[in-house]
């Protein structure tokens, strides 16, 4: 029993490691993490499971999924800080089944490519990172392989709960994080005639009919949700949740603006180990054009590249939007592994073992080399850690593996170690310059005592959950035209929050300073500031 489900096993132990690691040394990160947290905790407080918010503003950047489970999770097991980031975490193991389970489609007469397909995955060094992030991409990549897992089921089987799969996927991924759905799922879906070599789907019109139906059932889950909050929402938020943030990215981004070959430049790295393992170009060239000709591997193909095509148009690029096609990669690299005859070879194992050596040498002797733009913080790190990575690697290079198979579980487990030991070494740092629990348990303090608070600068709900606080702080700006004297005046009793990059000045308004990423973070009384408030702008005097 054990040897038929060892790849579950293992990926699964694997998962286990990494995420332990993550929720025992990183604490939530400012803006990304912290911000998603405050959306469910003022989802918790509201008990508003429709409009999410904000710091009392309706929040539109994102659908409710992700901020439904955290509070499922908190409506089990009560308010506690492990299960939020566990939930994104629990949908990137879902990726590695879902990942089997699609190869069992494409492969069925081929188990070995099914149980190598998820491990190649996580061995995939952003996605091993990545499996321990709360962001939304995980979610949408587990609802994209359900949705071709379906389409797979009809391909191969011709089983029309295929279809229901498929609406179901798109419905939740709509609700992860809305229309981007379409764009993972869609092409490679319109593109049958392209990749269904065998013809095994012989009336394409009935296909076509279906995936529209799929789309319109998965569009009437998302606008069951979409429509009663666009109504509660108001006026501004409807047109933010039916237009603004999909149209704003694909057309004139104002987030995360990059150049169209940006992608190109940095998929190789990502994809690290597997792109400097010479038996992968090996296997690639022994597979020659006859590759092209398996209905499998065009899948592969015209899943990945016209979705990185796309995603390289549209102006918005941030690397984890690239998660949902990671697979892709992973299964031809499995296939090639197990169809074409490639020795095992140790000498192609030393270019990526060595690179984790190089690596681990390089974290462990550069704090002692005086380097003149080392920063500070640096040079206290906990550098043995990478021990680890660096004995799994000499371990990679020294046995004796009969088999690919061998190799692969071999190198995942390498980078496994690797991004524990980068967790561990970053773990001090993280906890002191990153951690902002502290100074959101002190503004708790302070609200409960009825000060009002507020924080100069554009306020990303970085507080609210982390300090549990019941209250908005409001936002304030030094720029001209932005009424901060009035609110200073008008709120007497009040505490401002403010970044200085200078040592906290000795002055009694001075309440509270916490570091945050070398800087600090400063509490200031405004009654006691006695209208010095030019303390509360350290670029110049207020307007």
């Amino acid at each position: 029993m054990l040897q038929k489900y060892w790849s579950p096993i293992t990926f699964t132990l694997l998962w286990i490691v990494l995420v332990a690691t993550a929720i025992y040394t990183r604490p939530a990160l400012p803006v990304d993490e912290t911000r998603y947290l405050a959306v469910a905790w003022e989802m918790w407080l509201r008990g508003d499971y429709i409009v999410p918010h904000l710091n009392g503003e309706t929040y539109s950047h994102k659908p409710p999924l992700l901020f439904w489970l955290m509070n499922l999770g908190w409506a089990i097991f009560g308010v506690n800080d492990w299960w939020p980031p566990m939930v994104a975490p629990l949908f990137a193991l879902a990726c590695l089944f879902l990942t089997r389970a699609m190869a069992q489609k494409l492969w069925p007469e081929e188990k070995l490519i099914a149980d190598l397909s998820p491990i190649i995955l996580l061995g995939a060094v952003f996605w091993t990172i990545f499996t321990t992030v709360t962001m939304f991409d995980m979610l949408v990549a587990a609802c994209t392989l359900w949705g071709l897992l379906g389409l797979l089921m009809v391909w191969r089987d011709g089983d029309s709960k295929g279809w229901w799969h498929l609406a179901l996927a798109i419905g939740f991924g709509v609700l992860a994080k809305g229309p981007v759905i379409l764009l993972q799922i869609l092409p490679i879906a319109l593109l049958l005639p392209l990749w269904d070599v065998e013809r095994r789907i012989e009336n394409r019109k009935k296909w076509y009919r279906n995936i529209l139906l799929s789309v319109l059932g998965g569009a009437v889950i998302g606008l069951s949700w979409a429509i009663p909050a666009g109504i509660m929402g108001g006026e501004e938020y409807r047109n933010a949740i039916f237009w603004g943030q999909t149209a704003g990215r694909v057309v004139k981004s104002f987030a995360h603006a990059r150049p169209w070959w940006w992608y190109l430049a940095v998929i190789g790295p990502l994809l690290l180990p597997w792109v400097i393992w010479p038996t992968l170009w090996k296997a690639a060239w022994a597979g020659g054009k006859k590759l092209l000709a398996e209905s499998q591997v065009r899948f592969c193909l015209l899943w990945f590249i016209p979705i990185f095509i796309a995603f390289s148009l549209i102006s918005g690029k941030q690397l984890h939007y690239l998660l949902p096609i990671f697979p892709a990669f992973a299964f031809v690299l499995a296939r090639l592994l197990v169809k074409e005859e490639i020795a095992v070879s140790r000498v192609d194992r030393l270019l990526p073992a060595g690179f984790v050596i190089v690596l681990g040498l390089a974290v462990m002797t550069a704090p002692h080399l005086g380097l003149r733009k080392f920063p500070d913080w640096a040079t206290d790190l906990p550098t043995a850690w990478f021990i680890l990575p660096i004995g799994l690697a000499l371990y990679v290079i020294v046995r004796p593996l009969k088999t690919q198979c061998g190799a692969i579980l071999s190198l995942t487990s390498m980078m496994t170690g690797l991004v524990v030991a980068i967790h561990m070494l970053f773990a001090p740092y993280l906890g002191s310059a990153f951690n902002l629990r502290g100074l959101s348990v002190e503004l708790k303090k302070m609200q409960d005592a009825g000060y009002d608070v507020a924080f100069v600068a554009k306020y990303h709900g970085t507080f609210q959950y982390l300090g549990r606080l019941e209250k908005p702080i409001a936002e304030l700006s030094t720029e001209r035209g932005h009424p901060m004297m009035e609110w200073l005046h008008a709120h007497p009793r009040s505490k401002v929050i403010t970044l200085w990059k200078q040592p906290a000045p000795d002055h009694p308004a001075v309440d509270y300073v916490q570091n945050f990423r070398g800087n600090n973070m400063i509490v200031f009384d405004v009654a006691k500031l006695k209208g010095d408030y030019d303390l509360l702008n350290r670029r110049g005097k207020l307007k």
